[in-house]
């Protein structure tokens, strides 16, 4: 059965990538931590970005900054078009005898994806530590998209669109990173990062 809110394309593709779900243990596990602990994830590497060059200023430490508002913004927006455009029912809330759900989730809108926008916006604002930190952290958004979608929690186009929000929102960020200046030293300033060329003083 096709939903009028679920194209053909979200039908089959969802049921290509969820199918697997159940049968592998460490898949699961794997889909499971992905589509549950995105959030965490991502805190554990903003926190091992921030305090790996201890005691200077790094383009690392900005990318964290710029990283954490591109994900905001992508999910503010999110908010908004969740909130305008017509409730879509999740896969496991259509056709919970087809979809094999690992997580429990509310049965609110599925479109379209926070777990995706935030992770895609993160990935974005991340480029300006450099193309490795962007790569390796672009691998991990598509990852997050794909466990959402494998867990039975999300159609793809959700996951598509969501990706798409985080993308804009991380360029957007990036292109105005001149403006958020005050945003970069202030938080500078709350966590004690001493000025650039400055050292710590012997024990």
């Amino acid at each position: 059965m096709v939903h009028p809110g679920v194209n053909s394309f979200d039908f089959y593709v969802q049921h290509w990538v969820n199918a697997p779900a159940g049968h592998n243990a460490i898949l699961d596990l794997l889909g499971v931590v992905l589509a549950k602990f995105a959030p965490e994830i991502w805190a554990l590497i903003f926190i091992v970005m921030w305090f790996w060059p201890p005691y200077r200023r790094t383009r690392a430490r900005r990318a964290v900054v710029y990283s954490v508002v591109a994900g905001v913004v992508a999910l503010v927006i999110n908010v908004i078009i969740s909130h305008v455009t017509p409730y879509r029912p999740r896969p496991f809330v259509l056709e919970p005898h087809l979809v094999h759900q690992l997580i429990t989730h509310p049965k609110d809108t599925s479109f379209p994806s926070d777990h995706a926008a935030g992770s895609f916006g993160f990935a974005i604002g991340l480029l300006y530590a450099g193309v490795g930190d962007g790569i390796w952290a672009l691998i991990l958004a598509f990852a997050v998209a794909w466990a959402r979608v494998f867990v039975g929690v999300h159609w793809p186009t959700d996951v598509l669109f969501g990706g798409l929000v985080g993308v804009v929102a991380g360029f957007l960020v990036l292109g105005v990173r001149g403006k958020l200046e005050w945003l970069v030293n202030l938080v500078y300033i709350i966590l004690r990062v001493p000025p650039e060329g400055a050292r710590r003083a012997d024990p």
